[in-house]
């Protein structure tokens, strides 16, 4: 009985870590980093009447995709994809800065620049780039959209890279959260089968 008692109640404990650190990783997954999700207005940046959606994309380490704040610095994969089909047939560029305040990117605007690709049409309408981020910081990507009648608009569309975050400190907790349950769960299991044992040997003597 004593055992039985011990099995259901390392099963109780275990579920409830399992379901704890499952709804705390997906809940992570889709607060970090601003999120990916088109639905989410944090990812999406209007031009005028048209729309499109900010992504970076990083290689190394897990493969993530990410939207206001990049995990950490190195080679990252920009994508802007268009939103409203009719941008499939407008120019679009991009200039990406680094974050110096307005005053100080007006006075100089070259100075601060680390990628400047001139408007074009994309008739697939994703515009992607990479750059090697080497500096953790605060930039902002200009994004310019302009029509075959003159017509142009110019977003900024800022993000983080390398920087930590309230939400990327909540996921290594959760992590570490789950390395515990993990270590708790099995030694709850090494301890129930240790009295099953004890109580059989009791019974066959």
């Amino acid at each position: 009985m004593r055992g039985l008692l011990a099995r259901s109640r390392f099963t109780a404990i275990a579920i409830f870590f399992g379901l704890t650190l499952g709804i705390g990783m997906s809940t992570t997954e889709a607060m970090a980093h601003g999120g990916v999700k088109l639905e989410q207005d944090d990812c999406v940046m209007q031009l005028g009447p048209n729309t499109l959606h900010f992504i970076g994309y990083q290689r190394s380490g897990e493969e993530q995709e990410f939207c206001q704040d990049i995990a950490q610095t190195g080679p990252t994969v920009i994508a802007l994809s268009a939103v409203s089909p009719e941008l499939r047939d407008m120019a679009i560029g991009v200039r990406v800065i680094k974050d110096v305040g307005g005053t100080n990117e007006k006075a100089n605007l070259d100075a601060v620049t680390i990628v400047n690709l001139e408007p074009k049409v994309y008739r697939n309408g994703i515009l992607t780039f990479e750059h090697n981020f080497k500096d953790a910081g605060r930039y902002v990507a200009l994004v310019t959209v302009r029509d075959d009648l003159g017509n142009e608009w110019v977003t900024r569309f800022p993000f983080g890279v390398g920087l930590y975050t309230l939400w990327g400190m909540i996921e290594y907790i959760l992590y570490a959260v789950g390395f515990v349950s993990l270590v708790v769960a099995m030694w709850l299991a090494i301890r129930a089968k240790a009295n099953r044992d004890a109580e059989q040997a009791h019974v066959a003597a």
